[in-house]
């Protein structure tokens, strides 16, 4: 006796038609977040590279206050307007929560420590920065225990592009005399 024929009913064709489909969704939706992926990454990489620059700023800043005990910074009670040298500003010009356009007025440090004007392009491109680091100098008046001098740095850094910025601030304090930590 034979086999009884069985009719098909092309329930296997279907099955695989749609299981086709389904990983076709999913390599092209994993295609298109690995691209967002490398776009994030690119971003968080700019912005990385705008923090070190914005690192840089500061403590040159800082050296540049240092060095005022043997070779003083000009001083100014008019902040207003861009800074053509570092400068230490008098006035009390706060520049807390200001948008960018305002933090621009700093001195724009073309002499920061490993910063070169190759390194610098408005245009982009591999291992640039969009603009040079800039620093904002604000004289706060003497330490409470009148040891020394407070200052307030606000520096602003770059990365690639305009998108890629990082504003950074530090209190900093120049002490005359002697202290003795053993006291503390």
């Amino acid at each position: 006796m034979g086999q009884p024929t069985r009719r098909q009913s092309g329930f296997v064709l279907i099955a695989s038609i749609l299981l086709l489909l389904v990983l076709s969704i999913l390599g092209v939706s994993m295609f298109r977040g690995a691209g967002l992926q490398e776009k994030v990454a690119g971003s968080v990489k700019e912005k990385a590279r705008a923090l070190q620059m914005a690192q840089v700023a500061l403590h040159h800043a800082e050296s540049l206050i240092d060095q005022s005990v043997t070779s003083p910074l000009p001083q100014s009670s008019n902040c207003a307007a861009a800074l053509t040298a570092a400068t230490i500003c008098t006035n009390a010009v706060s520049i807390k929560n200001a948008p960018l356009a305002a933090l621009t007025n700093g001195y724009t440090d073309t002499s920061a420590p490993g910063v070169n004007a190759s390194d610098i392009s408005s245009s982009g491109g591999k291992g640039t920065y969009y603009a040079y680091p800039q620093f904002y100098i604000q004289y706060l008046g003497l330490s409470s225990n009148g040891q020394g001098q407070v200052y307030e740095i606000t520096a602003l850094g770059f990365g690639g592009n305009a998108n890629a910025v990082s504003i950074i601030k530090s209190t900093f304090e120049l002490s005359s005399g002697v202290v003795d930590l053993g006291a503390l």
